[in-house]
């Protein structure tokens, strides 16, 4: 993984402390605007495509904004949190590593959506006959869900799809995709965005550390 600065205690750089463009809703619903420079040269991204279910649908002309994930302290943006560590610190840690861990991200997609629970599709390359989807509830019992919450969320969905892919025979289109033995495992998996493609369905953009 890269050499990011220990996230615990560190402040909070002025170029993190807004997370949100005003262009965000303006983007188109099925585009996201994808950053087309890789934040690192070991670094390439997940290909993950909308499914074809959801892509026939006509999309919302205002979606919801997209949620970003960053580690305070790490040395650019745009670089994401590794999702091994999403799934092994506990709430407390994680609103010290992340930007903006505490905020209610919940009430906003929720309120934006008129939902209660979204929908997080896994298109993964050569799996997409799968149709993974997971939901995730927008509210929990102690309020509506927070940045980190989602973001662990959206880990733990990626971790059981890498768990379980092995059970389902990848396509020839998988090529180096594959998530079976010799190929990509989940501790190299980085979150960096949500992105609302249609109604309740939002996808996760993913980098995989190719080291």
């Amino acid at each position: 993984m890269p050499n990011f600065f220990n996230p615990l205690h560190q402040p909070v750089p002025p170029t993190f402390q807004s997370q949100h463009s005003a262009l965000s809703d303006a983007c188109p619903t099925l585009s996201p605007p994808f950053q087309t420079t890789l934040p690192h040269p070991s670094f390439v991204r997940l290909p993950q495509s909308p499914p074809p279910k959801i892509t026939a649908v006509q999309p919302r002309a205002f979606p919801a904004a997209p949620i970003l994930f960053e580690l305070i302290g790490a040395p650019s943006r745009g670089m994401g949190v590794p999702m091994r560590e999403l799934v092994v610190r506990s709430g407390c840690v994680l609103e010290r590593m992340i930007v903006g861990a505490a905020e209610h991200v919940g009430a906003t997609m929720g309120k934006a959506l008129r939902v209660v629970r979204i929908r997080l599709v896994i298109p993964w390359p050569g799996y997409e006959h799968v149709e993974w989807i997971s939901s995730i509830e927008m509210f929990t019992s102690s309020g509506p869900l927070t940045r980190g919450q989602l973001a662990v969320d959206i880990a733990n969905a990626y971790h059981s799809f890498v768990m379980k892919s092995s059970t389902y025979p990848p396509s020839p289109l998988a090529h180096d995709w594959r998530t079976s033995a010799g190929g990509i495992s989940f501790d190299k998996l980085i979150l960096l965005a949500c992105w609302n493609l249609q109604d309740d369905v939002w996808m996760a953009e993913v980098f995989v550390d190719r080291r």
